[in-house]
């Protein structure tokens, strides 16, 4: 079971997680109602978070080494309060300058979470596979959420207030965890685990900083590229016999990440009791296959199929953790993920200019996505391939 010896800090992690997705997400929902108001096209409005996409990338660096050198609750207090403050500054924008500076602002106080919370969930649990399930359901939620919220605050009350009502809650929750650290009751000490110091061979590590780096990559790839495209290809391919607004477009994307969230829950169980490696390996093999069916699908069946990848995408990341966190050295492991996210979250701002360019050029993202069942597939020999011990392949 759970072991949740540690509820206010569980709490922070998973709400943490939960904004995080919330605030990086809800754009490409909020979107579709700028798009009325400012009469600008959707590949236009979707270049001004280019830098913010950007920036939740190169900020994870900085971000896991203040983690490591001061507080990763500290940290976490810092992203609550920050994302409040630049969504409400989103809010409140004029014109097209102006949001995309909150925007890149909103970006960089996202690069925070990954870095400092993982490395918090991490070092603080008994069973880290099932731990990191469990935090990781709330980032697939934080997705939903903010699809279903900020598309319910589009179509009835605008888009300033799809940003500015989440940014004044995560303001509070951050006013809320700083209370805490200061009464003590969380503490603003690093925690280490003495779980990770069985590292690998030393011949063996730069194969595996390669393998690694590449399946980052290529996972953050097939995230970014269906949370950019996914409101805008329903509204493409089901709005011509669906009647589909913002609102019921950001309730099925809502579902597709909400559903698919549990399944982060499943993986961190099974990364417990199995091969971290072949579930890890077989998530991916699985997204791979499903794409190059998914890339010119245009039923209903795209919603289930969408829930499926988005599922597997996220059932592995409890895997994909534990190996990192047993290839850092401790007093590393925050900067450590700080690595993964720079790349996987940099890959952001590539996909968001991929997804808006094929936009502009066919209307659709076929491409895209055939792009990702390749080289996902490939990839999954690549893993098979990873030098890893016994000791590696056993329970976490």
């Amino acid at each position: 079971m759970l072991n949740l010896s540690h509820p206010l800090p569980t709490f922070y992690a998973a709400s943490g997680h939960l904004i995080m997705h919330m605030f990086a997400a809800f754009y490409f929902v909020i979107v579709l109602g700028i798009e009325d108001d400012w009469q600008m096209s959707y590949d236009q409005l979707v270049d001004l978070w280019f830098f913010g996409s950007l920036l939740v990338g190169l900020g994870s660096i900085p971000a896991g080494w203040l983690s490591d050198k001061w507080s990763r609750s500290g940290m976490i207090a810092v992203m609550f309060i920050g994302l409040g403050i630049t969504a409400i500054l989103c809010g409140l924008s004029r014109n097209a300058t102006s949001l995309m500076l909150s925007l890149s602002m909103l970006g960089l106080f996202c690069s925070i979470y990954h870095p400092a919370g993982i490395s918090w969930v991490v070092n603080m649990s008994k069973n880290t596979g099932e731990a990191l399930g469990f935090n990781n359901i709330f980032g697939g939620v934080g997705i939903g959420i903010g699809a279903l919220t900020s598309g319910y605050l589009v179509d009835n009350y605008g888009w300033k207030f799809a940003f500015m009502i989440p940014g004044l809650i995560s303001i509070l929750i951050g006013l809320f965890l700083v209370w805490h650290l200061y009464t003590g009751k969380v503490s603003l000490k690093n925690i280490t685990s003495e779980k990770f110091t069985d590292n690998p061979e030393k011949g063996d590590v730069l194969k595996i900083i390669i393998i690694m780096l590449i399946s980052i990559a290529c996972g953050g790839y097939v995230f970014q590229v269906l949370q950019t495209s996914l409101p805008k290809l329903i509204d493409i391919r089901l709005g011509e016999f669906l009647d589909l607004g913002a609102a019921k477009i950001g309730m099925i994307v809502s579902s597709i990440y909400v559903i698919s969230g549990l399944m982060n829950y499943l993986g961190g169980v099974l990364a417990d009791r199995y091969s971290v490696k072949m579930i890890y390996a077989l998530g991916i093999l699985t997204q791979g296959l499903l794409l190059l069916f998914f890339a010119d699908m245009g039923s209903t069946f795209l919603i289930a199929l969408a829930l499926i990848i988005v599922a597997f995408n996220s059932s592995i990341l409890p895997a994909e953790n534990i190996l990192l966190a047993r290839f850092a050295p401790a007093q590393y492991q925050s900067l450590v993920y700080g690595v993964k996210f720079i790349l996987s979250f940099s890959i952001g701002p590539l996909v968001v200019f991929l997804v808006s360019r094929s936009y502009a050029a066919t209307q659709e993202f076929f491409t895209l996505y055939w792009v990702g069942g390749i080289i996902m597939s490939i990839l999954f020999f690549m893993i098979l391939s990873l030098p890893l011990r016994k000791s590696d392949l056993k329970a976490a």
